[in-house]
Parts: structure tokens; sequence; C-alpha cells
């Protein structure tokens, strides 16, 4: 159980430290707090970032690149901010930045020099951010890591013991059954269809509310979206500042976007959505993976497959050859 414990360690670190070094920052990830970015951006959104060079950052009102970088003025060096780079100019001392939020009123701008630019943002996965908004707030974060990385050891370890039992039941011809009829596997199975079905559909329309109190400046409640509910969610944002005319989606590998036609009061365009993980997709791909192993399993099919790949013996071909 310690062994695993530490190799599940192993890999979350593993890959957050690989994460930097692939995307060429310190924050590969991170959790959108405030509401500043709305329609694109929502709280308990985690955005992925990749460092670049201050000279590659496009800026624009309406189709800039969304940047996150360090703010001096707020006297933490911990303190994050995403906006979108509108304008950019190179001073004595490298290139400084212009950022607004698309959900913040005209002239609410930022600027910032190069060197607290931490990168620009690729991608977006919705909904799990909250998780870490929740335990940050609690102040309770590195708690939380090792708290998953035992529970999931756990998991594992008594999944592990529950398969050679199963086995063990089976050659004894006792396998276990729910109220003396039903294999206790196949309500399971069952059970966890019906929840990757109903997370599939709530992906694609759903909507949920709750009281997020890792939200900033203050705590507040936050709706959480399917696809199409943020499409039609998008095409009601009428804001002086940022008025969607129309909007659309675009689908991905994996991954959709959504992209909106914006004005405000003195700039218009198309602005392209952050690509977002699509949830329809992988829960779709689960749901596919795990009912193909539970066919295999049922039918046998992996040993089947092995018996007719394994070399026969000189007696089987003799047979064979009698026969």
């Amino acid at each position: 159980m310690a062994l695993m414990v530490a190799l599940m360690a192993v890999i979350v670190f593993g890959f957050w430290y690989g994460a930097q070094l692939v995307m060429n920052t310190e924050y590969p990830a991170l959790a959108v707090v405030s509401e500043s970015m709305l329609p694109t951006l929502n709280i308990g959104d985690i955005i992925i970032i990749q460092g670049v060079n201050a000279s590659q950052i496009h800026a624009n009102y309406t189709n800039g690149d969304i940047v996150v970088f360090k703010n001096p003025k707020y006297n933490d060096p911990n303190f994050r901010v995403v906006h979108r780079a509108v304008k950019k100019e190179y001073r004595a001392d490298g290139w400084w930045i212009t950022t607004h939020g698309d959900n913040n009123n005209v002239g609410a701008e930022e600027q910032f020099n190069e060197k607290d630019l931490i990168g620009k943002v690729i991608a977006k996965i919705p909904y799990i951010g909250n998780f870490s908004l929740y335990v940050n707030k609690l102040g309770n974060f590195y708690f939380f890591i090792v708290l998953i990385i035992v529970v999931v050891g756990i998991m594992f370890s008594l999944f592990t013991s529950d398969e050679e039992k199963k086995s063990a039941e089976k050659e004894n011809g006792e396998e276990k059954r729910l109220f003396g009829k039903l294999d206790i596997g196949v309500v399971f199975s069952i059970i966890l269809d019906i929840l990757l079905v109903g997370f599939l559909f709530f992906s694609l329309f759903g909507s949920f509310t709750f009281y997020q109190i890792g939200a900033e400046p203050v705590p507040k409640d936050v709706t959480i979206m399917g696809m199409y509910t943020d499409l039609q969610y998008q095409l009601g944002f009428k804001k002086a500042w940022n008025y969607v005319h129309n909007a659309s989606i675009s689908q991905g590998f994996f991954t959709y976007s959504i992209n909106c036609y914006v004005t405000d009061s003195v700039h218009e365009g198309l602005r392209p959505g952050v690509p977002t993980l699509s949830w329809m997709q992988v829960s779709l791909l689960i749901l596919i993976l795990y009912n193909l192993w539970i066919a295999i399993k049922y039918f046998h099919l992996d040993k089947k497959l092995g018996m007719m790949l394994k070399p026969k013996t000189g007696i089987e071909k003799s047979l064979e050859t009698s026969i």
C-alpha cells in the first residue's frame, strides 16, 4: 500500500514538473478565479499556459492573445492576472503589454513589463478548477493532493484484491451475487454506464449553479455549463463594452471552441474561442472502451484470442493432421 501511494506521488509531481519543462513556464496550468474574462473564461476553468517571448504576443482588442502575468501593484508575488493583450510597445526596458479583461468596462486596462509575463493561454479545461479553488481558500492545497493520492492508492488496492477474490470465487463456483440473482459486477457496470451517459448529456446541455468560496474578489454563485448551454449564454452576453452579436461552435479532436462576433464602443471583430476540452468526447470514449472491455471479459474473448495465438505443440499438430 505504501509503495502504491509513493508511486502515485511520483507520477503526480513528475507530471507537474514535466509539464513545466514542456510548456516552458513555471505555471503550466492555473484555475480562473474571477469573472473579468467572461464569457470567454469562467470561474473554475483550468487554463493551460504556454511560456512565450513577449515579442510573440498578438495584441488586439477583439482577438488578442489571452495572457497571464504577475502584477507588481498588488504587492503579492503569487497574485496572477489573466487578461487579453490589447496593445504592446517596445521601450528602453523591453516590451510593455497593455491588457483588458473581456468583461471589464472600457478604460479598465492594466500594463506590465515583459519580465512579469508568465505565458499565453492556449486551452482550457472546464469545471475541475473549482475543486482547487475550494481547497486553496481553505488553505489545504497540498493536503488535498496527498489525500487524492492516498484515496486513489486505496481504491486501486481494493479493486485489485476484489478482482483476486472474484477469481477465487469463480474457481470454487461461488461467484458473488446481489440478492442471490444479479452478479454484483453487472450492477456496478450498469451504474457506471448510467453515470457516464448522464455526464455526457450534462457536458452538452447541462448547467449547475453553486456557491464558490474561492472566487475573487469575493465568494459568489458560479454556474458551470455544458457546451450548448455555454453557447446560448455567450449569445445572450449583451454588455456595452462586450456585446456579442453572434456565436458558433467549431469542433476539434477532443476539443471545441465558441467563436463570437463582438463589438464595444470603439472596436468590433471576430473573437476566436479558447480550445476547450470536450467532456462529451472524453466520456463517450470512456463509455465505449469500458463496455468493450466488459464484453471481452464476458465472452472470454481474451482467452479465446490467446488460445488462437498460442503456438501449437507437436502433439496438437499431429492430432489436427489425423482429423
